[in-house]
């Protein structure tokens, strides 16, 4: 949409949306409620803030610009736990859901606003411990910032972190910043920074181009502190945590996102066996993670067909229970096979947009950092992701070019 400069699509309707059978639809949610209520009652108490902790403690969470392993007292300080006891208004639900993981806050930008929405895991991670800011009212107001100046607070946590490593080294310095203290815990010059980056100031008229492109400009030794795959910033879960995140995060369709294959769920709790996920993969090995990663990003791209929320699947959401429900609503009968089918070929569909533009193995990867430079204090330990292996074996499973191009062959058993 943004490559055609499509700001909007507005859609105005009249009529009912048509449920085939309504009552089958209710007895069949009716029936998952109190399990999966029960299954996400913590993610109903905390919100995804409440992965800020654990996170640290796996060695997940970036830190410092993905330099540093440990922060246990900057991690209690933005924690879930600190936002609920002195921040948290209220809880805001998806529409029709019962969970409501989302958060409402006191106000933060401005003494007439009582309420604003809270940041999400991602944000506290992004903004907070990858920049080393431990102040969760200034995480706050960081947080209604950048949404209300329309910014991807991954990206924006990303590029604060970039700009004070480049100041850290000497890469860049009062020309390029003028009188801002940008240096790490600092939330007063991130924001400034966030501004100029928003309005394409100065310095910030750069770095709005994207850390790939900015460090390209700025050169010698930039790129190796811009953490990001094909101009797009890695997210707040770490490959050296979790092995098939990196392979999740390389091969995923929109540049490296963490919800795209989802994997690292299956690396630490939980199971999926209608896929063919029947057990919890050490975190570490690269054995059987291509399989398991296929089988997630098949899964996951026919939830984000569907428009379900992938933390379902904590709740105990089956597929078996998305084939009741598309019966219910549409009278399909469609198999878990032919669901599953349908995820993969929207994968394949990407890719193969991608290949058309030029994508191929080269753009599989992920930057040096996170492949190369060990963080041996944190939870992680000294492990790094063995990113070629996991890739030879994922582009064999599934039926490509050692390139990393679909076959004709994998295309037309897809119908494609």
């Amino acid at each position: 949409m943004g490559a055609k400069n499509l700001k909007a699509i507005v859609v105005q309707g009249t009529r009912d949306i048509p449920v085939k059978d309504g009552s089958g639809l209710r007895n069949s949610v009716n029936a998952l409620l109190p399990s999966f209520t029960g299954k996400l009652k913590g993610m109903s108490e905390f919100g995804t803030p409440g992965l800020v902790v654990p996170c640290e403690s796996m060695g997940d969470l970036p830190i410092k610009n993905w330099v540093q392993g440990k922060w246990t007292q900057g991690a209690q300080k933005i924690s879930a736990q600190q936002l609920n006891e002195k921040y948290l208004k209220k809880r805001f639900h998806c529409a029709g859901c019962m969970i409501g993981c989302g958060r409402t806050v006191g106000g933060t930008m401005d003494p007439h606003l009582e309420e604003t929405g809270g940041p999400e895991y991602e944000t506290l991670a992004m903004l907070g411990s990858n920049c080393l800011i431990d102040d969760l009212p200034s995480l706050l107001r960081l947080n209604e910032l950048v949404n209300r100046l329309g910014l991807d607070s991954i990206e924006t946590g990303a590029v604060v972190a970039f700009g004070i490593e480049l100041n850290e080294r000497g890469l860049i310095g009062s020309r390029e910043l003028g009188t801002l203290d940008l240096r790490w815990g600092n939330p007063k010059a991130a924001e400034d920074l966030i501004r100029m980056v928003a309005h394409r100031k100065g310095f910030g008229d750069l770095l709005a181009e994207g850390l790939q492109t900015a460090a390209h400009r700025i050169g010698g030794m930039a790129p190796e502190y811009a953490i990001q795959a094909n101009n797009m910033a890695i997210p707040a879960h770490d490959p050296r945590a979790y092995s098939s995140i990196a392979l999740g995060y390389s091969t995923s369709s929109r540049g490296p996102c963490h919800l795209n294959a989802f994997s690292h769920i299956f690396e630490r709790a939980t199971t999926f066996p209608e896929v063919g996920i029947d057990a919890v993969l050490d975190r570490f090995q690269s054995e059987g993670k291509a399989d398991m990663v296929i089988k997630a990003q098949n899964l996951m791209h026919l939830l984000d067909d569907l428009a379900l929320c992938k933390f379902s699947i904590f709740g105990g959401v089956q597929l078996q229970h998305i084939s009741e429900w598309l019966g219910h609503v549409l009278g399909w009968e469609i198999s878990a096979e032919e669901l599953i089918q349908a995820g993969e070929r929207s994968y394949i569909l990407k890719r193969m947009l991608n290949v058309n533009w030029g994508w191929s193995r080269k753009n599989d990867t992920l930057p040096p950092r996170i492949l190369t430079h060990r963080v041996k204090d944190g939870g992680a330990g000294d492990h790094l992701p063995p990113l070629n292996v996991m890739l030879s074996d994922y582009y064999e499973l599934r039926g490509w070019s050692e390139e990393g191009i679909p076959t004709q062959e994998n295309l037309k058993r897809l119908g494609l």
